[in-house]
């Protein structure tokens, strides 16, 4: 009888090959030596029109306020991001890119569309279509779990 593969395992065999491929392609492949994640955050800032609320990037990536923190901290010192207190609410940081960030876009966006290319031509238009819908499934399960409401066994 075949062994079932694990929902669990392919996931992370996904993830694994993914920071591969990301870490190929933006950790001094060329130009810019920012790790992918960082890259991801200053593409994500600029595609905001340059500037963003450090919430609005928790938000997009899902991640918790201090892993965000230390990311933008890392990207200020590297001289690619300003944070400012936010006009409204001073407790708010207002990210926005600097010069150098901004000349290096061109070169960032290049890659991403490199890996998103990859990835969608893995797929067809009805399966990617349901890709994303799986993957908002599980996401919403699995917020439940880190919200508190761990699953009974």
């Amino acid at each position: 009888m075949a062994q079932q593969k694990s929902l669990l395992n392919e996931l992370r065999m996904v993830h694994i090959a993914m920071q591969r491929t990301m870490r190929a392609l933006c950790e001094c492949g060329g130009g810019s030596c920012l790790p992918a994640l960082s890259a991801m955050m200053v593409h994500f800032i600029f595609m905001r029109g340059g500037s963003a609320l450090q919430k609005d990037v928790e938000n997009e990536f899902g991640l918790r306020r201090s892993t965000v923190s230390r990311q933008l901290h890392k990207l200020e010192q590297d001289g690619y991001i300003l944070r400012t207190a936010a006009e409204r609410d001073g407790r708010s940081k207002r990210i926005t890119l600097s010069e150098k960030a901004m000349a290096e876009q061109d070169e960032i966006a290049a890659k991403f569309d490199v890996v998103e290319t990859h990835v969608e031509k893995a797929l067809s238009p009805v399966e990617k279509e349901t890709f994303h819908r799986l993957c908002g499934k599980i996401r919403a399960r699995l917020e439940k779990v880190d919200g508190g409401d761990a699953p009974q066994s």
